[in-house]
């Protein structure tokens, strides 16, 4: 009988086992992936060849803001994709993260459903393809009635000095964004020494999307009609 009955108990830990579920930590890893598959297709894979760069670059926006709203959704909270946005090209590092680095962050919430005043860091640091770059720009808080995009101070590492001016885009914990019709714009050529953006080619390599209230981005299919700005 008492063989038996540890029999049973053993059986019944590896059901508990087999019916344990995803964590949240997969589930979004999963759903980032997925919407970065999503976003390759939508932003046209026949460009991949001519503007591989940017469009690589679109996928990798579109799935971290995709992160940042089901972070902010899941955990009732603030959340927001940033982006490194201070020139500082006498540093090799700061130089190869300018309008290059994104990351998500959130905030925290206490015991008491309140907010912790504090940003964590959900994940590494994202770096564009090589040559690709954000451009704030053209990147209008409304890409309708124009509007400069928010900035915020960020620590992007573990070291409580490496804090950096970061361009953002936030969802609040309904998962709404703040800034609906603020466009995603990047361009892609070389950057000289202390410019600010890049030096465009004859074939005008830039693409972008507009993201909506609910998170979802629209393709910005008129880009070329937009001011291109910086040297060309």
């Amino acid at each position: 009988m008492i063989k038996k009955t540890q029999i049973n108990r053993s059986k019944a830990r590896r059901v508990r086992v087999l019916r344990r579920g995803f964590s949240l930590v997969e589930l979004l890893a999963v759903m980032t992936i997925i919407a970065v598959l999503l976003s390759l297709a939508s932003v046209g894979i026949n460009r991949i060849g001519k503007g591989q760069g940017v469009t690589a670059g679109l996928a990798l926006g579109e799935g971290l803001l995709t992160q940042a709203r089901s972070l902010a959704m899941n955990n009732n909270t603030r959340a927001r994709l940033i982006i490194h946005s201070d020139l500082n090209d006498g540093d090799p590092i700061q130089r190869d993260r300018y309008r290059r680095l994104m990351m998500v962050v959130y905030r925290q919430i206490d015991d008491e459903g309140r907010e912790v005043d504090e940003w964590i860091r959900a994940s590494s640091p994202t770096v564009l393809p090589k040559s690709v770059y954000f451009s704030p720009e053209m990147s209008q808080a409304d890409m309708r009635s124009g509007g400069t995009l928010p900035t915020d101070r960020h620590q992007l590492t573990s070291e409580a000095d490496d804090t950096h001016e970061c361009y953002y885009y936030e969802f609040n914990g309904q998962g709404i964004c703040t800034t609906p019709g603020a466009g995603f714009v990047l361009k892609s050529g070389p950057r000289p020494t202390n410019a600010v953006e890049p030096v465009l080619g004859a074939s005008k390599d830039v693409g972008g999307f507009v993201v909506l209230k609910n998170g979802g981005t629209t393709i910005i299919r008129d880009i070329k009609r937009l001011n291109l700005g910086g040297s060309n």
